[in-house]
This record gives C-alpha cells, sequence and structure tokens, in this order.
C-alpha cells in the first residue's frame, strides 16, 4: 500500500506541446515469447488510434520470441503502416541483473537501446509489452522535452525515492525527488548516448544489486534522479489506480482522478496479475478490446489454468 505520508508528492506536469511533424515514429518494446500475445495487443492499438498520416516503425527487442509467434504479430498488424525490425541483444551486459517470477531479463534489454537502434534516430518511445495505447501516439512523440533526457510518469505505488529507493541516503538522493514508472518513456536518444545512460544505469544495477527491488526501473531512477521530465499521468495509467474507490481515498486530485479514469491514453497492466495469466483482471476489457483484433482473437485464460496456478499457490503455502 502506499505510504500516506508521500501521497501529495504525485503531483504531474502535463507537457504535452507539438515539436515536429515527422511522419514516422519510432516505438521501441522488448517481450520474449510468453509475451507475443500481449506484444500483438499492443501494437494493434497503437495503429488502432494513429493519425491516418502516420506511419510507425516498431523494434522489437526480441528476447526468443518463436518464428511462429513473429509470423502471427506480423498478420495481426496493417504492414503499409508499421514496419518491425527484430533485434536480438547481446545478454553478456546482463548476465548479472536481478530478475524475479514474472521479470525476467528481457526487462532490462531498454538499457541497451543506444547500441540496439540506428544512429540515425534522435528519439524513439519506449513501450513495456504489457500495456494497450487508447490515445493517438503522436500526441506523445510530439511532447517538448524542455532539456529533458527522458520524460515518464511518476510511479503511482512508488512516488518518490523515500518510497522506491531502498539506499537513497546513502546516495545523497532526497526523499522527495520523484520516481517514476519506466513501463512507458520518451527518449532523446542524442541525450541518452551522450550522458551514457544506459551504460551507468547498468553500472549501478552491478554494484549495488543488494539495494534492487523494481530491476531496471530502480537503476534508471537513480541515474536519472531529479533530471527526467513529467508526462500526463494519462500516458501510463497503472493498475495501482484500482485499489481507489474515489479520488478522495486516493494520492489525485479530482481531475486528474477522473482523467485517468475515464480517458487514460495508455492502459499499463502492471505487477504480477494480468489480464492473461489470471481468470478475471480489473482492466481485462482494455485488453481484450485489442487482442481480439488480432490473430489471438476469441483467447481467454483457460479456466483449468487457473485452478492449476491456485494448487500450485496452496502446495507452496504448505511447503513454506
Amino acid at each position: 500500500m502506499l505510504n500516506r505520508t508521500h501521497s501529495s508528492q504525485f503531483t504531474p506536469t502535463t507537457l504535452d506541446v507539438p515539436i515536429c511533424s515527422a511522419q514516422t515514429i519510432s516505438i521501441v518494446c522488448a517481450a520474449d515469447d510468453n509475451y507475443a500475445m500481449p506484444l500483438a495487443a499492443l501494437a494493434y492499438s497503437v495503429l488502432a488510434n494513429l493519425n491516418l498520416a502516420k506511419r510507425l516503425e516498431l523494434f522489437v527487442l526480441d528476447g526468443g520470441i518463436r518464428d511462429s509467434s513473429k509470423r502471427k504479430i506480423l498478420k495481426s498488424i496493417d504492414q503499409s503502416r508499421c514496419q518491425v525490425h527484430w533485434l536480438t541483444p547481446s545478454e553478456d551486459l546482463l548476465k548479472d541483473m536481478v530478475i524475479s517470477r514474472h521479470i525476467t531479463i528481457a526487462a532490462y534489454y531498454r538499457l541497451l537501446i543506444a547500441d540496439l537502434l540506428p544512429d540515425h534516430l534522435d528519439k524513439v518511445i519506449y513501450l513495456d509489452s504489457d500495456l494497450v495505447v487508447d490515445a493517438d501516439i503522436d500526441l506523445l512523440w510530439n511532447t517538448d522535452f524542455h532539456g529533458h533526457c527522458v520524460l515518464a510518469v511518476q510511479d503511482f505505488a512508488l512516488p518518490d525515492a523515500a518510497v522506491g529507493l531502498l539506499n537513497y541516503k546513502s546516495l545523497g538522493i532526497s526523499s522527495t525527488s520523484k520516481y517514476f514508472n519506466s513501463g512507458v518513456l520518451l527518449i532523446d536518444l542524442e541525450k541518452w548516448r551522450t550522458e551514457s545512460i544506459g551504460a551507468r544505469t547498468l553500472e549501478y544495477l552491478t554494484k549495488h544489486k543488494e539495494f534492487v527491488r523494481y530491476h531496471d526501473q530502480d537503476g534508471l531512477n537513480v541515474t536519472l534522479a531529479g533530471q527526467w521530465g513529467e508526462l500526463d499521468p494519462r500516458w501510463n495509467s497503472q493498475g495501482y489506480l484500482h485499489q481507489f474507490s474515489s479520488w478522495e481515498d486516493s494520492p489525485f486530485s479530482e481531475t486528474v482522478f477522473n482523467n485517468l479514469t475515464n480517458q487514460p491514453y495508455i492502459v499499463h497492466f502492471t505487477a504480477g496479475y494480468k489480464p492473461w495469466n489470471c481468470r478475471h483482471h480489473s482492466e481485462q476489457d482494455w485488453f481484450y478490446k485489442y487482442l481480439d483484433k488480432t490473430e489471438w482473437a476469441g483467447w481467454r485464460f483457460p479456466l483449468w489454468r487457473a485452478i492449476w496456478r491456485k494448487l500450485i499457490q496452496i502446495m507452496t503455502q504448505h511447503t513454506n
């Protein structure tokens, strides 16, 4: 639960200011085969809401997606409007990273984008594969950086360093320094490369493994502490929002709460339970809205798998 003493720290700033009119939007995602189906829903959702005058260039950091899954992803999208590049990262630099049951090594791929993406790209949108887009991503693409290297949305459950970073004091980071969710990032690639953001983050994650709880997100929040810019929170509406029945019970203003509830731009299925790994999910309608337009149309989490998962949980509890 959110530490209520920090709830007032969620004070987002909106920066939806157009700065360019490029016809091609570049997006990078990371996935292994377990996330092939959600990736298809994500890609379809982006194109479904994208201005018809725009085209999409999608870079997929491939953590082992099967060829059959790749074919289904490609068949799920309008390839006349979207060019897909499959990039295979070298995991040598990531062999010492902290992983967990639902966070694999693919979560760290975004730290390697400076080496993987073409040199001519000067910016990119990074999207986790566990989300869908319900607005024109061109609005995000044309947001002014105002000199920042990265634009992101403050984490709903971990609003500041005092909650998000175990060792913020020893690092000299202010307790009130805002902590962002790394699932949606608008990245100035020129600054990212010049300031060695990926390499510095990997160095921190390697040297301070005992303090890492939220994987690459912790590292990026250390490297970019006090230096990242804020997006409208609708660009990364996180599952933690649904713990609150009304804005009065939440850390949000009435306007922000209502915007997130009624018109999110991106719905991010945070935490371990997601529409594709549990029987009932509070945001499953958002997911199926787009999944049912892909080659996985009609797929639903099977009852037998839900029962099996519950049995495993019960057995684990008895064992411990």
